[in-house]
């Protein structure tokens, strides 16, 4: 009887063994904890990965993430009192970004009890909060809202997700240092940060159904693939869409100065009352070899921790509009268009 006892401790024991062997293996191959793969997000994420035109006049191009913190300085905004001063230009990384506590303060200007956490989602224009800047006094101030116009310290963000359909979407989310647009009836639509994306749908055997261009506040609009171009990510020769070719790079069209995107080059129109936007075949930027997958905020992939991050990434403008973004995590976009 005492061996079939200890036989039995012993098999619960192995057994025990090989559950946690799997939970780790399983954690491993999904560190993100989305319920997919991470090798088969990476391995999708490269494969449909955009490439994209800038306008022949554009002057404020797409940059890196890490790049842009280096020339900016982190401040908590407080409506209608002076903003202090968290982190001095030259000394932002992303871990810097996550978990920051900092106390609120009173009409008066008072110091409260209420801790705010740059990983809270807040509505930092009218309650306060964390947002990047790029200072006032720099003198290569407008050097770095240029960007990178070559693309070669440009990163393609990644986000790739299960929808409620259980088919895989992938966004790719693209940052710039500076949106410039014209103004609207006086109104200031210029924002230090942009972030800007398209969302590729995929089919239950994981090729591209149709893709969704994002552009300003609700405008976007999703196109069959059969309405698209797209290219190899190495050139930009024009095809359909091929899973044989390599063809599977959508060609996305970035608009002059406020980089929304669109499947086509020329004047795209809008309500009569707004701006036209205006795409055209200038530089190019290849996603193909520099995309990140940034996982999920609860577990952020590749060190990319910004996605942990609930403040702006630019300036506190007179206007909502004229305010720099929400990280594209923060944003409502992020697991939907």
């Amino acid at each position: 009887m005492k061996k079939n006892n200890l036989l039995i401790v012993f098999s619960c024991f192995l057994l025990w063994m090989f559950v946690g062997q799997l939970a780790s293996f399983a954690s491993d191959k999904d560190r993100d904890l989305d319920g997919l793969d991470d090798q088969l997000e990476e391995d999708l994420a490269v494969k449909f990965a955009p490439s994209y035109y800038f306008h022949p006049e554009e002057k404020y191009f797409s940059d890196s993430v890490d790049k842009y913190l280096q020339n900016t300085q982190l401040r908590f905004h407080y409506r209608g009192l002076p903003d202090d001063q968290i982190y001095d230009q030259g000394t932002i990384i992303q871990k810097h970004l996550v978990n920051i506590e900092h106390y609120n303060k009173d009409w008066l200007g008072n110091y409260t009890d209420e801790v705010i956490s740059s990983s809270q989602a807040r509505d930092v224009y009218n309650a306060g909060g964390y947002f990047l800047e790029v200072p006032d006094d720099y003198f290569d101030k407008e050097q770095v809202y240029e960007g990178n116009s070559a693309g070669d310290s440009s990163k393609i963000y990644a986000h790739v997700y299960l929808d409620s359909e259980a088919h895989i979407r992938i966004q790719y989310w693209v940052f710039f240092p500076y949106n410039e647009a014209p103004s609207v009836g006086g109104v200031k639509l210029n924002h230090e940060g942009d972030w800007e994306h398209i969302t590729i749908q995929l089919d239950e055997n994981n090729h591209i159904s149709n893709v969704y261009f994002a552009s300003h506040n609700n405008e976007g609009k999703a196109y069959v693939k059969e309405d698209l171009f797209f290219s190899n990510g190495e050139t930009m020769e024009k095809s359909s869409y091929s899973e044989n070719d390599d063809m599977t790079h959508v060609i996305v069209y970035l608009a002059r100065g406020t980089h929304a995107s669109f499947p086509t080059s020329g004047t795209q129109y809008r309500a009569w009352y707004l701006p036209n936007d205006y795409t055209g075949e200038g530089q190019v930027l290849y996603g193909k070899d520099k995309v990140l997958n940034v996982g999920e905020v609860e577990a952020p992939l590749n060190e990319q921790y910004f996605v942990q991050y609930a403040g702006l990434w630019g300036e506190i403008g007179n206007t909502r509009i004229s305010t720099g973004p929400k990280s594209p995590s923060f944003q409502d976009s992020w697991m939907t268009q």
